[in-house]
């Protein structure tokens, strides 16, 4: 039997999963698909009931598990296959390159300097945020080192600015690259880190249990609803947190959009697009926290700020919950419980105004706003069909994995030796995760010894 699991995912829950079975003396093969670890987690700016500093958190934890001794960080890296039984999976892993050595790059940022080329980031575009081609996911990112835009590898960057791509794709002269500008950079600072001709690499793992972490994902909203995709000051509520984050594109600042001013009146609107055709269809427990947090933390920024949060009924489930939100009130935050059904830019202001019906006068309403912030829930990762089919394990009818049962199985699949924890099961905050990361370490620990108790003479 051996004595290693595989944690697939390594956000707060993967890594905390991760520290705890190494803690027993297991060793822990850590995976995550993309270039740091950290999760969703590592974006946020404060967490719910206690606002305490997000990054201030998890940091000190993604330090550690980089520098366990019996943990081995996998980023880039993907489960291809999977083979075998509880106590003796093979598992195949697929690393794509990032293109930089990480043992050689200090994270100087000679290069990302160097790089002429800008695009929207991923998690902050809409609220102004970019990178370069080259670039670290975030300053606290574990390993804390660049990676290389695959699409400016592979030279379809170069209509866009890019320096590389104007030759054959593995060139003799790709290891000592005289056009990448980033190449030149790094060489300058005396590194060498840039390894452009890097490739693909796979690995085989033996494991007596594996471990599905792999988080969950804001809901993105259809072009449209309520304006999203239309008005340009309408955003997500993710969106709103990189905005509130002093690590964010505006530095903290809660500014608009459209024209970069100061918000001086925002709103939330709870459960939206939920029962819609392409909306989640069930509740998603802490959009109710997010929005309460995220309107207390504004009016810490600037108590003149108006805060409105339209809802249809108060999810306030954990210990200290209902305080909090009571604190959102106490603070100036106005909540109003109805349903809105338009919104309406003025084009001269770029102010929005919202109409909705009052559930319980059934009066009709409008309230202007400058910015508008959608509740739009949490979804299950993409990632998860695809590891589904690879692992043999089921999925409910949302996308997120399913539990064998989940009083007398928690966090058990239809696959001995396989195991769930954190947004992998569903909706979950933070502090659930961390509990069930603990369970699934235990359980993945002893995966096969009950089979193998049995079969001994």
């Amino acid at each position: 039997m051996s004595d290693a699991i595989l944690v697939i995912g390594a956000g707060v829950a993967g890594i905390n999963c991760a520290l705890n079975a190494a803690r027993y003396g297991m060793k822990v093969f850590l995976v995550d698909d993309t270039p740091s670890i950290g999760g969703m987690m590592a974006r946020l700016d404060k967490t719910f009931p206690t606002n305490d500093c997000s990054i201030c958190i998890e940091a000190p934890q993604m330090y550690e598990v980089d520098n366990h001794p019996n943990i081995e960080v996998l980023t880039n890296t993907s489960v291809k296959k999977v083979r075998g039984a509880a106590g003796e999976f093979e598992v195949k892993l697929a690393t794509q390159p990032r293109y930089v050595d990480e043992e050689a790059c200090t994270a100087c940022g000679a290069c990302v300097a160097a790089c002429p080329v800008s695009v929207p980031d991923e998690l902050d575009g809409k609220v102004g945020g970019t990178r370069k081609l080259i670039s670290i996911p975030f300053p606290q990112a574990v390993p804390n080192v660049m990676a290389v835009d695959t699409a400016c590898r592979q030279g379809k960057m170069r209509e866009h600015g890019a320096c590389v791509g104007g030759c054959a794709v593995d060139c003799s002269q790709c290891r000592e690259c005289p056009i990448a500008l980033c190449v030149q950079a790094c060489r300058k600072e005396g590194k060498d880190a840039i390894r452009l001709w890097q490739g693909p690499a796979s690995r085989s793992v033996a494991v007596r249990g594996i471990v599905v972490a792999t988080g969950i994902r804001d809901a993105r909203p259809p072009a449209g609803l309520y304006g999203y995709g239309v008005h340009q000051n309408v955003i997500t509520y993710t969106q709103f947190e990189r905005l509130m984050n002093a690590g964010g594109p505006t530095a903290g600042r809660i500014v608009r959009p459209s024209d970069g001013a100061h918000a001086h009146r925002i709103a939330w609107i709870q459960c939206a697009g939920r029962g819609l055709a392409n909306g989640v269809p069930y509740c998603s427990k802490v959009c109710c926290m997010v929005a309460a947090k995220q309107a207390i933390i504004t009016k810490e920024h600037d108590s003149a700020v108006e805060t409105l949060v339209f809802h249809n009924e108060l999810k306030a489930y954990g210990k200290g919950f209902w305080d909090f939100q009571r604190k959102a009130r106490q603070l100036g935050t106005r909540y109003v419980r109805a349903r809105p059904y338009d919104v309406v830019e003025h084009p001269a202001t770029r102010n929005l105004t919202i109409r909705c019906e009052d559930i319980e006068s059934g009066r009709l309403l409008s309230e202007e706003v400058e910015l508008l912030v959608l509740s739009t829930g949490l979804a299950p990762s993409d990632r998860n069909e695809k590891l589904a089919r690879l692992l043999g394990i089921d999925l409910d009818e949302h996308g997120f994995f399913k539990e064998r049962d989940a009083l007398l199985a928690p966090l058990e699949t239809n696959v001995p030796g396989i195991f769930l924890c954190g947004g992998a099961t569903g909706p979950i905050d933070i502090s659930e995760s961390v509990v069930q990361a603990s369970a699934a370490a235990l359980k993945a620990i002893l995966s096969g010894r009950a089979g193998q108790a049995e079969s001994a003479p």
